[in-house]
């Protein structure tokens, strides 16, 4: 027996018919200041005082016209192909997660009673999601086929189900293997191949929908903070037999606390044939609201913050008299590319945050896996032992991630509404992937793909940025066209959003498409530094902005690699990336959607989660969290060569790292040169303190300071600190802070100085060969040349080095030249080959001794914070010596033994 419920003349879950648009009636719940309510309850306030989030599956950023909604969900008929019948529940999060694990076709059916509203009507079948091809008959008669991915199925049965009269609906379902071209390869796009979990089938929402003959389909609401206006493209079905002309008229209301004074909004009239959609433009509305009615992010980092947001609500009525009403919410913001940089507002926006691959989550076994982004309960509502989606938002702002890109897997539309209301920033990304996709055969599947996407998505604030696939070159069969298409496809239905591809590794070069030079358009590479390995490379490429899509994995399974989140983000953010995107947190810290542990799922490098719901009860108290906070901190003030000398960290992810910490002389002066950012929204004043304290964080005041700087909006300055060492004790350690407006917005105590004699901790000042522990070659310039640039290499004899003590660490002066050991022009880049230069006093010939507790000593330029390194642990006769970041090899160890 099938449970039914109808919703009469109010706003019910609904898809745009056509233009896969979707609404679910808000409601209220409460989360550290924020309101919103368990599904199911009554809405508590107007839409003007309360705080909103989406209870159904489909959301509430677009409309909804539907005049009766039936729900569909329940038990269903279900005949796998080659099966006999059995029952499942639709929608369930699919059949994969309902058991049939190996099933790749198969056909649903139900009976259903379609409402009569007592005027003329369309009646339509909608689906949230179907993975992938759906073909719906009624009665045995095939209405439609719809091949769609990760977005709503739509079917109109106004011809085969008449008002009041009862049928059997079936819906033959392809999934991902039945759908393969030749070579084996899928002809839809479908997010990541290596889960097993993605869903299948008929999963998020089902349901019968009445609308009046004549109705409003669609609304894209267009804003410009430039030419302060607001525009909007309504779409208008009439289902009939007859022309009719209809008179829109529209109105504005505060969705959110702000209360304002919005324009008039004027009658536009369209005509539309008989069975067809006409599209019409109302604006431009002159916006006078100023920036308080603007949609931000929360930046920086504020419990309880609530965006503030819009909602338009349309009304038509043809000259039948018959009327149609829908509402869309929408926020009031503008997001460019600008040549390099990126502008939220017109303000410059630098993007530091995450990619969130579902496809990890569909893994946890919540009642079978499968659909995390639907039914598992860190991606859902608030309840009463989880904060759901909402908490998951939370605890990314307050890492003070102010981006997340839905990598792959599409986000549900609830997720995208929460964003919206909470200010969290989405670069919204297809399911088109590399490799195991057929971009030739299946081009018509995945660019509709791409058009669907956008079409459904479209009036969420949140989303900043579309990425229209991801890692293509690693498919033999990408083409510019393939991408050209998709980028039309994108672009061509929105206009008012940057589009970008996040590419594989070595790929980032626009080259590889030389005629897409469109203005709002660029590529983001993965791994400069190469796959699981610590690095701060940044390529950069004129008049587009600079960044990295993915970097990390696979060691961000591992505590080293979660302190690299920290470390190369903050190296990187100093060469004043625009965009940067660790991958991936989850597999760090499984637990930044409440709830999951690391025992839930097998990640995608194939292990376990670092920390989880059952090992980190405390997030906020945990030193690695607390240094991501940190590198993250829109207004951080940051020792770039000090994080750069722990960057590589150790197995236990230690920051610092003890034998990276520099040492100074007591009495000596100590300069430290503080990167303060300003990626905040608002106020260039940035207030900078820094206070040095003997002995431990705590400790007597031995210096301390203060400066109000001014730091332009996404920008960055530096800033020297200096004092003189004490006399007495071991060591000091450094704090720093900003504020803004008074109010305090980083603080940072980690950092600490080692106090000892003249150089610090290194060798005796004097005469000595400088042996390599794994090579057992001495250090030497090759030749042994006396010309400047000559190389540093391994060379077998006797050649020697004399020491010199500075203030704050060590000069390494070649006996056979009398020049210095050197980084050419303080270049950080990893590799980079050691030289000789004449003397110059700068801290590209300055280098601290470290001692590694074996006798041995790394050599670690105080320019960029980089050890002295045999290249690829050679022990080859005149083998390179480079700069390479600290691994703790052999070849990275020196001994020094005196002449």
């Amino acid at each position: 027996m099938h449970r039914t419920n109808v919703c009469w003349g109010g706003r019910s879950s609904a898809s745009a018919r056509g233009l896969a648009a979707t609404v679910a009636l808000a409601l209220p719940l409460t989360l550290g200041g924020l309101t919103v309510a368990p599904a199911g309850s009554a809405l508590a306030a107007p839409a003007a005082t309360r705080s909103v989030a989406a209870a159904g599956p489909d959301g509430v950023a677009a409309g909804n016209a539907a005049i009766a909604s039936v729900d569909l969900g329940g038990t269903w008929s279900f005949t796998p192909s080659g099966r006999g019948t059995t029952s499942i529940t639709v929608p369930g999060g699919g059949w994969y997660k309902q058991g049939f694990t190996d099933v790749t076709e198969a056909v649903y059916s139900r009976s259903i009673t379609v409402p009569d509203s007592g005027q003329p009507q369309s009646t339509w079948i909608e689906f949230g999601a179907v993975n992938h091809q759906a073909t719906l008959s009624v009665d045995g008669r095939v209405v439609a086929t719809q091949t769609t991915a990760f977005t709503p199925s739509n079917f109109d049965i106004s011809s085969y189900a008449a008002p009041g009269t009862t049928h059997t609906i079936s819906v033959q379902v392809k999934g991902r293997g039945a759908l393969r071209s030749s070579d084996g390869k899928y002809l839809v796009p479908i997010a990541a191949d290596w889960s097993e979990a993605i869903p299948q089938g008929i999963y998020r929402s089902a349901s019968l929908r009445v609308y009046p003959a004549v109705y409003v389909s669609d609304a894209f609401v267009r804003t410009s903070v430039a030419n302060r206006t607001l525009s909007y493209d309504v779409s208008v079905t009439n289902s009939s037999a007859a022309t009719r002309t209809v008179t829109l008229g529209g109105s504005l209301t505060s969705d959110g606390a702000g209360s304002f004074s919005y324009p008039q909004l004027p009658q536009q009239t369209v005509t539309v044939a008989a069975r067809s959609t006409a599209k019409v433009t109302v604006g431009p509305v002159a916006w006078d609201l100023g920036a308080t009615s603007y949609w931000w992010p929360n930046v920086p980092y504020r419990s309880g913050y609530r965006a503030q947001l819009h909602r338009l609500a349309i009304h038509s009525t043809a000259d039948d008299g018959r009327t149609s009403d829908a509402t869309y919410r929408f926020g009031f913001r503008e997001s460019t590319q600008n040549g390099e940089y990126y502008y939220l507002n017109g303000v410059r926006v630098n993007f530091r945050g995450d990619s969130l691959q579902g496809a990890d989550y569909d893994r946890v076994n919540n009642g079978g896996k499968g659909d995390a982004y639907d039914t598992l309960p860190g991606f859902l509502p608030p309840s009463s032992n989880n904060g759901g989606w909402p908490q998951a938002v939370d605890n990314y702002q307050r890492l003070n991630y102010n981006v997340v890109r839905m990598h792959m897997e599409p986000a549900s539309p609830y997720m995208l509404d929460v964003a919206d209301e909470m200010g969290l920033m989405v670069i919204d990304e297809t399911a088109i992937r590399s490799g195991s996709q057929d971009f030739v055969s299946g081009r018509n599947n995945m660019v509709a793909h791409a058009r669907a996407l956008t079409l459904r998505d479209r009036n969420h604030p949140a989303i900043i940025r579309w990425s229209q696939i991801n890692e293509p070159s690693s498919n033999n069969n990408d083409s510019q066209q393939f991408q050209q298409d998709l980028y039309a496809a994108m672009n061509g239905n929105d206009g008012t959003r940057p589009v970008s591809i996040d590419a594989g590794p070595g790929a980032d070069s626009p080259s590889r498409y030389p005629a897409m030079n469109y203005p709002n358009f660029a590529i983001f590479g993965h791994y400069l530094d190469g796959v699981g390995r610590y690095g701060e490379a940044l390529n950069r490429y004129s008049g587009r902005p600079d960044g990295e899509g993915e970097y990390i994995w696979p060691a961000c399974s591992s505590r080293q690699g979660f302190t690299w989140f920290a470390t190369a983000t903050a190296a990187k953010r100093g060469k004043d990336a625009s965009d940067l995107r660790p991958y991936t947190l989850l597999s760090a810290w499984a637990s930044v959607v409440p709830g999951v542990r690391t025992t839930d799922f097998t990640t995608e490098e194939n292990t376990r989660p670092v920390y989880g719901a059952d090992n980190l009860p405390d997030p906020w108290s945990n030193a690695q969290i607390q240094r991501v906070q940190a590198a993250f901190n829109p207004v951080a003030a940051v020792d770039l060569p000090y994080w750069s000398a722990s960057g590589n960290s150790d197995s236990n992810g230690s920051f610092p790292l003890a034998q990276a910490v520099p040492s100074y002389a007591r009495n000596a002066t100590v300069t430290r040169t503080i990167t303060v950012f300003n990626d905040d929204f608002t106020n260039t004043s940035v207030g900078f303190t820094w206070t040095a304290r003997l002995d431990s964080p705590t400790g007597a005041v031995v210096a301390s300071g203060n400066t109000t700087l001014s730091v332009p909006l996404g920008s960055r300055v530096t800033q020297p600190v200096s004092f003189t060492a004490p006399a007495t004790g071991s060591r000091v350690y450094l704090q720093l802070s900003t504020t803004k407006s008074g109010s305090t917005v980083f603080t940072d105590a980690v950092e600490y100085l080692n106090l000892g004699g003249g150089g610090g901790t290194g060798p005796t000042p004097g005469t000595y060969r400088i042996v390599n522990r794994n090579s057992g070659k001495p250090l030497a310039i090759a030749g042994n040349s006396t010309a400047d640039g000559a190389k540093a290499v391994q060379q077998s004899g006797t050649p020697t080095w004399t020491i010199s003590a500075t203030q704050e660490a060590y000069t390494l002066r070649y006996t056979a030249s009398g020049k210095m050991l050197d980084v050419n022009g303080s270049s950080t880049t990893q590799g980079l080959q050691l030289q000789q230069w004449s003397a110059n006093g700068g801290t590209n010939q300055s280098w601290y001794l470290r001692p590694t507790g074996n006798g041995y000593y790394t050599i670690v330029s105080q320019a960029s914070g980089l050890v002295a390194d045999v290249y690829a642990a050679s022990t080859s006769e005149g083998a390179q010596v480079v700069q390479w970041t600290a691994t703790g090899g052999t070849n990275q160890q020196w001994q020094f033994v005196p002449a």
